[in-house]
């Protein structure tokens, strides 16, 4: 029997490892061969998630050359675990911008506007008559907070509040209260060096010619991250050369203020501030208001590098 893997992206996140879990386990109803994987380690709020909810954590999945996969969350394949452009991805379940996934034959695509994909799996559940058990609406609930920033992000629409209600119901948690502990765990950076800050949520996106970095650093402290800062730009000058990317920006994101921080870097820096509004000084801008990646920071450096 040929597995077919449920998987997000690189640097996955919680609603990228929440929503393969969820959606393997649907899948898994009618097809036993299906099963979640994810393409990287876990943060600290996840791997906080999955012990709260007593669950363990999908296979790290290092190479899918010539697998069969479900990919959730994503739909780019700069974003993609090692080996998806030879892979056969037979369906995909996201909540951001359409990207250059391509399949050979018709497959099952959703694609919705909502705040989080754990929100649209959640809708998948009901839309197929299968009751979401208490573990696993635990699971949709958390990735769908931590995605819309316990419902305060701009990404966050009415569908996304009235199904993390009826997630919260079933999971028998109070909204706010839990949200304010995954808020505490997304501040958790531990250790980690200021090469493993930029790169811990981090996306690569393609735009006309140009290859562009967005990295983000949410945090109800970001005081810890900006003291940093002179090695963070270090550290993002140095996967600039790397990678070759042309522009790299790094999101600080004061959860509690609602603003973030941006750092630059690279050769084409100076195109960053008029798409986003803002002035940098000495490769720092501040952007109140900016909470999210997806909506307000991607859309405009789309249309400025195309």
């Amino acid at each position: 029997m040929t597995t077919t893997y449920v998987i997000g992206h690189q640097a996955p996140d919680t609603d990228a490892v929440c929503s393969a879990l969820a959606y393997a386990q649907l899948k898994a109803t009618d097809d036993a061969s299906v099963t979640a994987a994810r393409a990287g380690p876990l943060n600290p709020e996840t791997e906080f998630v999955l012990e709260y909810w007593n669950v363990e954590p999908p296979a790290l999945l290092e190479d899918a050359t010539d697998e069969r996969l479900i990919l959730v969350d994503h739909n780019e394949h700069s974003q993609t675990v090692e080996g998806a452009a030879a892979a056969t991805i037979v369906e995909l379940v996201d909540h951001h911008r359409l990207g250059d996934v391509t399949s050979s034959e018709p497959i099952f695509c959703r694609i919705d506007p909502v705040g989080s994909t754990a929100t649209i799996i959640a809708d998948l559940f009901a839309d197929r008559g299968v009751t979401l058990d208490r573990q696993t609406a635990g699971l949709l609930l958390s990735g769908l907070l931590s995605d819309t920033v316990v419902l305060r992000s701009p990404t966050t629409t009415e569908r996304d509040r009235t199904v993390a209600e009826r997630l919260a119901e079933i999971a028998d948690v109070d909204t706010k209260a839990y949200g304010k502990t995954l808020l505490a765990q997304k501040s958790k950076l531990g250790e980690k060096s200021p090469r493993e800050m930029v790169l811990g949520d981090f996306k690569e996106f393609s735009f006309g010619e140009s290859t562009l970095g967005v990295g983000q650093i949410e945090t109800v402290e970001p005081a810890p991250v900006v003291e940093q800062r002179a090695a963070i730009l270090s550290a993002m000058d140095a996967i600039v050369a790397e990678r070759d990317y042309d522009v790299l920006v790094l999101l600080v994101t004061d959860l509690l203020e609602e603003a973030s921080r941006a750092f630059v870097a690279g050769e084409q820096t100076d195109r960053v501030g008029p798409a986003l509004d803002a002035t940098f000084t000495n490769r720092e801008a501040f952007l109140p208001g900016v909470l999210s990646r997806k909506k307000q920071v991607v859309p405009p450096l789309e249309s400025a590098f195309r």
